[in-house]
């Protein structure tokens, strides 16, 4: 499989996981259909189009690549009606209490952060970036930028300032991805691995329940 086939592949697997999630999410916050679908769409493509808009990536006429790229925001839109239409047969879940949402949306947004981290460095590698530390910068980017745009969307503080370590699991993920592949060794291998180190980390966190320090003022409960 060539690199264009392979970032194909990777791409299709982390829209889905991420259009899950942000349709997820929409639900939670007893968002319309509309609502949940642009939301889907948003989480799953919004990395992509912050990446582009910094890289400067553009083909043809002033066409940014996540739109060129047309079945992104296609497949994105296809997940979200597909999971409200699921979950308009079973919306008597409770959801604040509910395991079963809370375990599915763990591992589909850590598959989804965690196949971001390849599809942004192998994007920002094929627009002719050569510092390690800016491939790095694009692949953390194509990973949070949506979640961020998700969490903004429903007026919370993204996840990635307040939660489990979310972005180090992303910056983790990049740097290991970056200079394994410096060493020659199959994508499959440095990809397969970026993915179960970063999904790792995500459960691990969400499980243990790991933070970083925060400030707790006295008139804070």
């Amino acid at each position: 499989m060539d690199i264009n086939s392979f970032l194909l592949v990777i791409g299709i697997i982390g829209t889905v996981a991420y259009g899950i999630s942000g349709a997820l999410v929409g639900i939670e916050n007893k968002l319309d259909a509309f609502g949940v679908v642009v939301l889907g769409v948003i989480t799953a493509t919004g990395g992509g189009f912050l990446r582009d808009l910094i890289l400067g990536a553009y083909v043809g006429e002033n066409n940014f690549v996540i739109f060129a790229e047309w079945w992104y925001p296609l497949i994105g839109f296809g997940v979200s009606v597909l999971v409200f239409s699921i979950m308009w047969f079973i919306k008597e879940l409770d959801w604040e209490d509910s395991l079963v949402y809370r375990r599915t949306y763990l591992i589909v947004d850590a598959i989804g952060l965690g196949t971001f981290v390849i599809v942004g460095a192998l994007r920002a590698m094929s627009f002719g970036v050569q510092s390690q530390a800016i491939i790095i910068f694009f692949s953390v980017l194509t990973c949070v930028g949506g979640s961020m745009l998700r969490d903004i969307l429903v007026c919370k503080i993204p996840v990635i300032f307040r939660k489990h370590i979310y972005a180090i699991a992303a910056i983790i993920g990049a740097v290991y991805f970056v200079f394994i592949n410096m060493t020659g060794i199959d994508i499959w291998i440095s990809s397969l691995t970026t993915i179960a180190i970063v999904v790792t980390i995500r459960i691990l966190a969400a499980h243990f329940k790991w933070n970083f320090p925060r400030i707790h003022l006295k008139n804070q409960e």
